[in-house]
């Protein structure tokens, strides 16, 4: 049987995927890995470099911008693995990386999901994991209440980033990124993967906190290391993406906050963007003043 199904979703991140793919490659030796990459209808000739430099890779080809969520679940559909793992085009596997989360899920069987330490290209810490967002959260962190009323952010993102925990120990959390992260595929099975209402935005939140509502934990691997270009995809297509993401967070806020609450999100958002948009054209005007 396959050890490791490893599904990506890619658009136009050719040399960033050629990368990660090379990282995958590398760890084929000690493992039986199935790689699966979806091409959500990039321009940038992904699609061949894949045909051309890595036969081995099962390329999925929808002719479409299938998403995030939409791309996983196509790649999933292909999925062989005891065990699966969601990993972003722009990332770097270091050397014993799966084998460790691999050995780390078939030791706790009570674990759903794991993730790693990631480090940027030039080896810099980031922080990933967090817990699950309340409706308050919400509040505080897309709407001007947070700017109303800044101790209480403050006190709040404290909590929900688990600051002052410095990713160097393994422990359980309640979010990880779906940069990367590894499953049993029996789970994400019963799971049915990703929601695709969700687009791009709060997937990891909705489907940990639909890990830990059927019993299971979620553990961040301090042991096993990615390097990771955060946002090399999103980055092309900025403009979009920002429209998306509100989208996409009110989506999340009625699953599972209710309609009220993201009624009273997005009547709280629109005035917030206002004032953004505002304060940024003062700024400018100040600039070109002085």
């Amino acid at each position: 049987m396959t050890d490791l199904s490893i599904i990506i979703v890619s658009y136009n991140t050719r040399e960033p995927l050629r990368r990660t793919l090379e990282s995958i490659r590398r760890e084929g030796d000690d493992l039986r890995i199935q790689t699966i990459v979806v091409d959500n209808a990039s321009r940038d000739d992904s699609a061949a470099m894949i045909r051309d430099a890595f036969p081995e890779v099962i390329l999925v080809e929808p002719g479409r911008n299938t998403w995030f969520t939409g791309g996983n679940n196509l790649g999933f559909a292909q999925a062989q693995g005891e065990y699966t793992l969601i990993l972003n085009p722009d990332t770097v596997i270091q050397p014993g990386t799966l084998q460790t989360l691999l050995a780390y899920l078939r030791k706790h069987p009570e674990v759903g999901a794991v993730t790693c330490q990631m480090r940027g290209l030039d080896h810099s810490l980031q922080r990933t994991c967090s817990q699950v967002p309340q409706f308050v959260d919400l509040l505080l962190g897309y709407t001007f209440l947070g700017a109303a009323l800044p101790f209480w952010r403050a006190r709040r993102r404290t909590q929900m980033w688990y600051e002052g925990w410095d990713r160097a120990s393994t422990r359980a959390v309640e979010v990880i990124p779906d940069s990367c992260m590894m499953s049993p595929t029996s789970l994400l099975v019963r799971l049915k993967l990703f929601d695709e209402t969700l687009r791009l935005y709060f997937t990891e939140d909705d489907i940990c906190r639909r890990i830990l509502d059927a019993g299971y934990a979620v553990h961040f691997v301090a042991e096993a290391v990615i390097l990771h270009e955060e946002h090399a995809s999103t980055r092309l297509v900025q403009r979009l993406a920002s429209q998306v993401y509100f989208d996409d967070l009110i989506l999340f806020t009625r699953k599972w906050h209710g309609a009220l609450a993201a009624l009273a999100l997005r009547g709280l958002i629109a005035p917030t963007r206002v004032l953004m948009d505002a304060a940024q054209w003062m700024r400018g005007e100040r600039k070109s003043i002085g």
